[in-house]
């Protein structure tokens, strides 16, 4: 049967490129208000330069929802800050003075 009674038809494997995605805002924080959304941006800047200083991803140190509850509330201090979700202990040490001083 395989001296050429029957065609056989083979697929082709290519590897696709795959192409970089464009950076763009995070939905989450499409309803901030203007002066919110420019803390959030400041946050997010920070954390990934905090992220490449430790070499972990993003949102190891902080998720954008986060980022968003710290740019609606503008916590001005570290017992403020320790209210917000995703925040715990060693965050709070690790980060606190950071983003509070990012606040003020």
């Amino acid at each position: 049967m395989l001296k050429g009674e029957q065609r056989v038809t083979l697929r082709e494997w290519r590897k696709v490129a795959k192409s970089r995605r464009e950076r763009r805002p995070a939905r989450i924080a499409d309803d901030l208000a203007p002066e919110a959304q420019t803390l959030f941006d400041q946050l997010r800047a920070w954390r990934l330069e905090a992220a490449r200083k430790h070499g972990v991803p993003a949102y190891v140190i902080f998720h954008d929802a986060t980022l968003k509850d710290i740019a609606q509330a503008r916590p001005m201090s570290l017992a403020a800050l320790r209210g917000i979700a995703g925040i715990g202990a060693k965050k709070l040490e690790a980060y606190g003075e950071d983003i509070v001083r990012l606040v003020g």
